[in-house]
């Protein structure tokens, strides 16, 4: 891992290409886009080479993963700790672990091996130095959750990420259950919904910097359920009132209990009760849900088939009959397989990945949102924060153009949604 944030001028996509053409900044941003995306390109006849840097807990889960996938290889791995990379290639099950990289720096290893890739699973604060200075190079980033350390951070990210180009996905790995694609079929077909809950339970008594993290609940487990809540009801937060516990015999420092509220866009309400202090009846990691929609309600256990419920029993029975005839969960890859294998066939596509940074921001900011409501004990209203956020993004930006470009902004919001329109 590097925390330089030099940049490289003549990286393919960056926004200087165009800088001296009759077109407006707008239009050679597009375009520089376009041509980085190319530029990304992973032919289809081989696998996708991977560079991971990062060799803690997530660096070996991802090397395990690349190792056992059928669209990448493993190249390379990075980390500042000496040894660190060498224990995780001797981990990972490659064939020939010799054949694998090592370095101290993740961006200078993959354009030395010439990865099609890097997979950032660093520690959230190295997440937004890596990250631009790969951006910049013109390589793929699959970062993991969180996008970045700050919500400021992570705005500076979608900036980047406008500014060269280059594709950048945050791996919210709890999207690729297919049972949340099932779920988000049913309010789809159901909706709209009024109220949906999610609850996690789990006693866990983490090592390492979660205990001592400032809501370590919200920032480490809350984003997966905010992410898969906006995913599944196709909705976007507005505003938030929550609550942090730390009970007598928590180990951790600050709130591992929390309950948050959200409104959302079209009116709905999702509450999100999480902890890692109670003992007993745990949920699983993906939390157990309740939808309630309009013309009928969803639950969800989090691990088995989800239980769809109308007050018209023929359709009753035809959503039971359409579960039932669901393929085993675990028939197919889920969690960061199934991220891995979304970020490469997007780049041999050349199309947007799903959790693409700007997709990914709204559900960061709901993490964010909820923690300054802990915080200082009132409701938080989203794009305020967002709007607070941009302003310190700028003055903290390095990039002269990165820092241009969100000044150029209306809001952070209406970025968002022209990103999205663009999608078509």
């Amino acid at each position: 891992m590097s925390s330089e944030t030099t940049t490289t001028n003549d990286a393919p996509g960056h926004a200087g290409e165009a800088a001296a053409s009759d077109r407006s900044p707008a239009e050679a941003r597009r375009e520089a886009q376009a041509r980085a995306r190319e530029a990304a390109r992973i032919p289809a006849d081989r696998p996708a080479r991977v560079v991971i840097v990062g060799a803690g807990s997530m660096g070996d889960w991802w090397a395990r993963e690349v190792v056992d996938s059928p669209v990448a290889e493993l190249v390379g791995v990075a980390d500042l700790v000496e040894g660190a990379p060498a224990k995780v290639i001797a981990g990972c099950g490659a064939e020939d672990p010799s054949s694998i990289a090592t370095g101290t720096d993740g961006v200078d290893l993959a354009l030395e091996v010439g990865a099609d890739l890097l997979i950032n699973p660093t520690v959230p604060v190295a997440h937004h130095p890596v990250t631009v200075r790969a951006l910049h190079a013109g390589i793929p980033v699959l970062g993991e959750k969180p996008v970045t350390e700050t919500l400021p951070e992570a705005i500076s990210l979608v900036a980047h990420a406008e500014l060269t180009g280059v594709p950048f996905m945050v791996s919210q790995s709890r999207r690729f259950f297919p049972q949340v694609r099932q779920l988000q079929a049913f309010v789809a077909d159901h909706g709209p919904t009024v109220i949906t809950s999610a609850f996690f339970s789990l006693f866990e008594e983490h090592e390492g910097y979660r205990r001592h993290q400032l809501h370590p609940m919200l920032r480490d487990m809350g984003i997966h359920a905010f992410d898969t809540a906006r995913y599944i009801l196709g909705t976007d937060p507005v505003a938030v009132t929550a609550h942090g516990a730390r009970p007598e015999w928590s180990v951790y420092d600050h709130d591992a209990t929390v309950s948050a509220t959200f409104e959302m866009s079209d009116g709905s309400l999702f509450v999100y009760n999480g902890t890692w202090n109670a003992r007993g009846a745990a949920t699983w990691w993906n939390s157990e849900w309740r939808i309630g929609a309009q013309h009928g309600t969803a639950t969800w256990d989090g691990t088995g088939l989800p239980v769809l419920s109308t007050a018209d029993e023929e359709e009753t029975a035809r959503l039971q009959e359409w579960i039932a005839q669901q393929p085993d969960p675990d028939s197919e890859p889920d969690q960061i397989a199934a991220s891995l294998i979304e970020f490469v066939t997007a780049l041999r596509e050349v199309r947007t990945p799903m959790c693409e940074v700007h997709e990914n921001l709204l559900s960061f900011a709901m993490v964010e949102a909820a923690v300054a409501s802990v915080d200082h004990g009132t409701r938080i209203e989203i794009d305020p924060l967002l709007e607070e956020a941009r302003q310190q993004a700028i003055a903290a930006e390095a990039h002269p153009e990165a820092r241009e470009l969100m000044q150029s902004w209306t809001s952070v919001r209406e970025v968002l949604e022209a990103w999205q329109e663009a999608q078509g």
